[in-house]
């Protein structure tokens, strides 16, 4: 598996609406999909209203988005997470001035063979909405300036059952662990698959026995059961999304510190 994947976001196609399917079961993610979308002012998503078998999460990374998910009609911005039931009627647009890019989710990934995407009669009376927070947006502020730090946009004790999705800020202090500690921490490894996207700064990480760096626009995929561990190394912060994709139901049994280093005797 490509563990490191980077989205190369000027390869897209200049004027059309256009989605990279980054991950998923074709190139060895079964957990979920994962999605990079840039979408130039004045176009929107091809499927007008439609439904998805799963939850469906958007990020904005840049730029404005228009949604209609069931009645409602919502912007949301930079730093804003989509929150999109399985089985609602949604469709996106931008009507500002400039691209809007965002990372999308999809989770659980649909069975193999299953329609993704189903279009819905767009004159059909749209269903009532559950008050579950659809746009959710990042507070800064909860950020630790000198430390490692999360704050979590969607998880089963906010009514996303798929997925645990937060965005972590590591300061230019040297290498971090999971549990916040600014010394380089021991490998761990989880029962769930955790993927990051970076979206500012750089990342470097240990995947098994081999380092990795990500900037800007990279998903990093680690699957359930690899010894991994990051830190930054930068001169600035490192911002990334953390997705823990199914989010474990008992919060004990999320992470197992190693009980050596890889390469290391016992």
């Amino acid at each position: 598996m490509q563990y490191v994947r980077p989205v190369d976001l000027n390869a897209f196609p200049r004027d059309d609406f256009h989605s990279e399917f980054v991950a998923d079961r074709t190139s060895g993610l079964d957990s979920c999909i994962c999605i990079v979308t840039r979408v130039p002012p004045g176009k929107g998503s091809p499927w007008r209203p439609h439904t998805h078998p799963a939850d469906q999460l958007y990020y904005v990374l840049r730029g404005e988005m228009n949604a209609r998910i069931g009645e409602r009609e919502v912007v949301a911005r930079p730093q804003d997470l989509v929150y999109i039931p399985a089985g609602v009627p949604h469709w996106n647009w931008n009507a500002g001035g400039e691209d809007e890019v965002h990372f999308e989710l999809i989770a659980p990934q649909p069975p193999a063979g299953m329609q993704l995407a189903e279009p819905v009669d767009a004159s059909a009376p749209a269903p009532s909405m559950t008050d579950v927070g659809i746009v959710r947006s990042l507070d800064e502020s909860r950020f630790a300036p000198d430390r490692w730090s999360q704050v979590v946009l969607a998880d089963r004790s906010s009514g996303v059952p798929s997925v645990s999705l937060g965005v972590f800020r590591v300061p230019p202090s040297g290498p971090s662990t999971s549990s916040g500690r600014s010394a380089i921490g021991r490998l761990h490894v989880h029962r769930f698959d955790q993927i990051y996207y970076v979206i500012s700064g750089r990342m470097r990480l240990q995947i098994g026995l081999e380092e990795h760096e990500a900037g800007p626009n990279t998903l990093v995929i680690l699957p359930a059961g690899m010894p991994h561990r990051s830190w930054n190394e930068g001169p600035e912060p490192e911002l990334h999304l953390n997705l823990r994709v199914p989010e474990p139901a008992d919060p004990d049994m999320r992470t197992w510190d190693l009980p050596v280093q890889i390469g290391e005797a016992s």
